[in-house]
């Protein structure tokens, strides 16, 4: 357990998806599983989310709880068990023994950078209401057209590391990186759940955690 404290003790200060009222398009670009790993052999798990924001820790946590529940995997939110703020290692190292936890998810942000898109002016031609009366009429009017100005688009490209860890002996049993396109919008924290989705189904396809069988 004391890589365990190491561990938390060298990732509480992160911050996670600290861009609230985003979009995002979410793709995983690796994914790694402990060779000889036995299929379904983690059963329930702590989901810590390395964020500076406590609402978006919260959002991201019971979102991921959320969806290993809806596939019949037991987990539990650090921030349930040991409150908001830095993470105290010796309180989350306790709160894992005493939930019988056998695995602890960590996501944190390893990289962020932003990029500027730009769309060129575009024109656009409609013939006028005289080219349905006479060929005259048609030929001294000529086309009508519309124009929109060219823009710049900026997203925030966010590379996400998720690590799941086995308790008993505090291994790296499953990784995943993810990269999300994020767009402004009205809608905070909406960033998380395409993010959590991703994961979730690649975990399932991977068959590290198995279903508790409760309901």
């Amino acid at each position: 357990m004391r890589r365990m404290t190491l561990v938390l003790a060298g990732l509480a200060a992160l911050g996670l998806l600290a861009l609230a009222g985003c979009t995002a398009s979410t793709k995983l670009t690796s994914v790694w599983t402990e060779p000889g790993l036995q299929p379904n052999s983690l059963k329930k798990l702590m989901v810590i989310a390395v964020a500076q924001n406590p609402t978006i820790r919260r959002v991201f946590e019971d979102t991921f709880i959320a969806a290993l529940k809806d596939q019949g995997v037991e987990a539990v939110a650090s921030y349930s068990l040991v409150g908001d703020g830095p993470l105290d290692s010796a309180r989350v190292v306790g709160a894992i023994r005493e939930n019988g936890c056998d695995g602890v998810f960590i996501s944190r942000v390893v990289d962020k950078q932003t990029v500027e898109t730009y769309y060129p002016p575009t024109t656009t031609y409609a013939a006028p209401s005289p080219y349905y009366g006479n060929w005259y009429g048609y030929y001294s009017t000529g086309y009508s057209y519309t124009t929109s100005p060219g823009y710049t688009v900026q997203n925030q490209v966010v590379n996400i590391e998720t690590n799941l860890y086995r308790v008993a002996d505090v291994k790296l049993v499953w990784s995943a990186l993810s990269e999300s396109w994020l767009e402004q919008t009205g809608n905070p924290g909406g960033e998380i759940k395409p993010f959590v989705q991703q994961l979730v189904y690649s975990l399932g396809t991977s068959k590290v955690v198995g279903k508790s069988g409760k309901k």
